[in-house]
């Protein structure tokens, strides 16, 4: 008895060590307590709306002053097919590249060549992806085999290009009967029980504060399907379609682009994964995209006109748009569009491709749901406060590594 006692102590005087440094949603019992949702009990004591990442690599940059909108949201060429979601968007102003800009190191995009250890997007696979079978997924069109994601400065993940190869991947490791799912359930039960009898312990204080850790874990419960898998969601079910498509050839970019689109969509419906990272072409530029007769590094570098810089652009845009409303047509598991608590994350690995300069780089922002202010043109001195801003809005900013020593941008996350 004295035993339990002292136990029932120690871990009360823990508990308060923690609330005390505001670490409240931390994990209680190093051996099992929260160890199925500490992850995503982090983002749920923080309020956010935002569970799910996606970030869009574009290369080249843009055209200048031919992306940016006006303070009123009126669009450039470049950003002109933007149109039908740009209330649904914030775009960076006057963002510099920190660091490296250009073509050779395009990890430096998202955070790669910082103090931090790893890019922002595997970073958050590791915070977020602690109840899904990937912690986080690199998707390309004509993109090479190397990702912009990397770890320790300089090694870079596999990026995979053939969207029928995504696919069978991701239904591989769904079974129509799988016992994982079961497991987590049984874990967060575990684990709601160890939290409740510890709140029967505690003063009206530590009770309030515990309860954070106890609404992430019924959020959690809700989000893990009992009964197999959501509707829509399970693969085995799906079958890929039937056209024989060529992941190498260019002018099937629009057709690519939908395809993995549609597997990313998939994968945050379905919970497989939270943060997902897709890649429009490769960094050097050298691919022809639908449409177009000549490469996107030709047109980029003074190959005729402006004109050709700034039609390739806006084709890119326009394949953004398509993915923003995917995600505003598609629901959660709740019947909420899955844009509310998705953030689409626009980066590239330089201002102006024909001046191979970091100077106004073209980041924004799409989605997020009422945790971020939306319909707005903010200035954002440097990309890497950008991706800090991205972990302000999950709730994992001081959390993970930081990616600037400025700090997020402020007014974007409510």
């Amino acid at each position: 008895m004295k035993t339990q006692e002292k136990i029932v102590k120690n871990n009360r005087r823990q508990l308060l060590k923690m609330m005390a440094g505001g670490a409240a949603a931390t994990p209680l019992i190093n051996a099992g307590l929260l160890t199925a949702g500490a992850s995503l009990s982090n983002t749920a004591s923080a309020a956010t709306s935002v569970k799910n990442v996606i970030f869009v690599f574009i290369p080249g940059g843009a055209p200048a002053n031919t992306f940016t909108p006006s303070a009123t949201l009126g669009l450039g060429p470049s950003s002109a097919p933007l149109e039908p979601v740009k209330q649904e968007c914030v775009f960076f102003s006057r963002t510099d590249m920190d660091g490296f800009a250009g073509h050779g190191l395009p990890q430096n995009s998202l955070g790669g060549l910082t103090k931090a250890p790893k890019t922002i997007d595997l970073a958050l696979g590791d915070a977020l992806g602690g109840n899904t079978l990937f912690s986080s997924i690199q998707l390309g069109v004509l993109s090479g085999d190397t990702s912009i994601s990397a770890v320790n400065n300089w090694t870079r993940t596999l990026v995979i290009k053939d969207p029928a190869q995504v696919f069978e991947i991701m239904r591989s490791v769904q079974t129509s009967n799988n016992p994982a799912l079961q497991q987590q359930h049984k874990q967060l039960e575990i684990n709601l029980k160890a939290v409740q009898q510890l709140q029967q312990q505690l003063d009206g204080f530590a009770s309030a504060r515990l309860q954070a850790n106890q609404d992430a874990i019924t959020q959690l419960q809700a989000e893990i399907p009992t009964g197999g898998y959501a509707p829509g969601c399970d693969l085995q079910q799906q079958t890929w379609p039937s056209e024989t498509i060529n992941p190498n050839v260019g002018q099937n970019f629009t057709r690519l682009w939908e395809l993995q689109t549609s597997n990313a969509v998939t994968a945050i419906k379905c919970g497989l994964t939270r943060v997902v990272t897709m890649l429009m072409g490769g960094d050097e530029e050298n691919f022809i995209a639908t449409g177009f007769n000549y490469t996107y590094a030709e047109a980029a570098n003074a190959f005729g006109t402006m004109r050709e810089y700034i039609a390739y652009r806006a084709y890119f845009s326009q394949q953004l748009t398509y993915l923003i409303q995917q995600l505003k047509t598609t629901t959660d598991i709740n019947g909420a569009p899955l844009l509310d608590s998705t953030l689409v994350v626009q980066v590239t690995n330089m201002g102006n491709t024909s001046d191979n300069t970091g100077y106004n780089a073209p980041f924004m922002f799409a989605g997020g749901g009422s945790s971020i202010r939306r319909g707005q043109v903010v200035t954002a001195p440097l990309h890497t406060q950008v991706l800090d801003t991205v972990a302000q809005a999950v709730g994992l900013y001081g959390k993970i590594p930081a990616y600037s020593t400025a700090g997020p941008i402020a007014g974007v996350v409510v």
